[in-house]
C-alpha cells in the first residue's frame, strides 16, 4: 500500500510544483515561475503538498487574510496520473482545517465557468457559485466565485 502524507511545501519543492501547475492548466492560465513564487510567498499563504511514496502528487495554495477574515484557494493541482484517487479532496479538507484554525468562516475560490469537472468537485465539497467574474482569466474566460461557509466549531463537526 502506498504511503501518503500531507506536509507544508518547502523551497525545494518549487520546480515540481511549477511542473504540475504547467501540466494542469492551459497556457495563459497556468502560472509562470514568477507568479507561482509570488502566490506561495504572500504573507498568509500556505502551500501544502500531498506525497505518495516520497513523490509529490498534488499541491494546494491557500491565501489566508487575517485582517479581512477571508481565505481563498489560489490553486489546487493534481498530477494527471494521480487524479480521481481522492488526493484533491484530502488537500481541500486539510486546507479547510487550516482556514478554520484561523477562525475564518467563509472560504472561497475562482474556477473557470467551462471547467465542469472542477465545478462539480467543489460543489461536492460544499462550495456554491455565487457570482460570475467576467474575463477573470488572462485567456478571457469568465470564472465563478465559489464560496463555502465553514462550521462554527473550528471544523470539528462534519
Amino acid at each position: 500500500m502506498a504511503k501518503t502524507i500531507i506536509r507544508p511545501a518547502t523551497s525545494l519543492d518549487f520546480p515540481i510544483l511549477l511542473e504540475i501547475d504547467a501540466a494542469s492548466f492551459p497556457a495563459g492560465v497556468a502560472y509562470d515561475s514568477g507568479e507561482l513564487s509570488y502566490f506561495m510567498n504572500q504573507q498568509g499563504a500556505e502551500t501544502i503538498v500531498l506525497e505518495v511514496d516520497g513523490s509529490i502528487a498534488a499541491f494546494l495554495i491557500v491565501d489566508v487574510d487575517l485582517i479581512a477574515r477571508s481565505a481563498m484557494i489560489v490553486t489546487l493541482d493534481v498530477r494527471e496520473d494521480c487524479r480521481r484517487l481522492g488526493f484533491g479532496s484530502r488537500l481541500l479538507l486539510r486546507s479547510e482545517e487550516i482556514v478554520s484554525g484561523h477562525n475564518i468562516k467563509v472560504f472561497g475560490l475562482q474556477v473557470d465557468v467551462h471547467n465542469t469537472g472542477a465545478i462539480a468537485f467543489y460543489e461536492k465539497h460544499g462550495f456554491r457559485s455565487t457570482r460570475r467574474l467576467r474575463r477573470y482569466y488572462a485567456d478571457g474566460h469568465d470564472a465563478w466565485l465559489m464560496l463555502k461557509t465553514l462550521p462554527q466549531d473550528g471544523g470539528k463537526s462534519r
